[in-house]
């Protein structure tokens, strides 16, 4: 039963390995339990039952733990990740090519060069100023900037 108990274990890791879940190591683990029990007690039946012990119990409390990290104080700290996109919102830019309500332009952002749509709709010019007011998948949406003469 021994060699049993170390093929479980090595097929949980791989499992584990490929999906980086975080679930198959605990059935993992469990296994590695009931092989050591092994060598003490014949009995699979009590293998079996501290393979699924081990198993639950390790499950059950890394479940509650990484619950317990979702929820923490900071608004969506396990979930939450800021990409490079998300931190032009605010930001000045430059268009580098017209946007018309019917084709995006390009405009530079941050020293990057960047898709963007209109958010009123209107036409804005190559060398206006505008400001990144939101995301759109991966298209910026921006707005004339009043605050700065046009540039040209």
């Amino acid at each position: 039963m021994k060699i049993i108990w170390i093929i479980v274990a090595v097929a949980f890791a791989i499992g584990e390995a490929a999906t980086l879940a975080l679930t198959m190591v605990w059935f993992s683990l469990g296994a590695l339990c009931a092989l050591a029990v092994s060598y003490f007690v014949d009995s699979v039946f009590i293998q079996i039952l501290v393979f699924a012990i081990v198993s639950g119990l390790l499950l059950l409390l890394a479940t509650k733990k990484l619950i317990k990290m979702d929820r923490s104080k900071e608004e969506n700290a396990w979930t939450s990740i800021d990409t490079n996109i998300m931190a032009v919102v605010g930001k000045q830019g430059i268009v580098l090519n017209e946007i018309s309500p019917y084709k995006p332009g390009l405009v530079k952002v941050k020293g990057e060069d960047w898709t963007a749509i209109s958010k009123t709709g209107e036409t804005i010019e190559e060398g206006c100023e505008v400001e990144v007011v939101a995301v759109e998948g991966v298209k910026l949406v921006v707005r004339k900037n009043s605050f700065f003469k046009n540039r040209r």
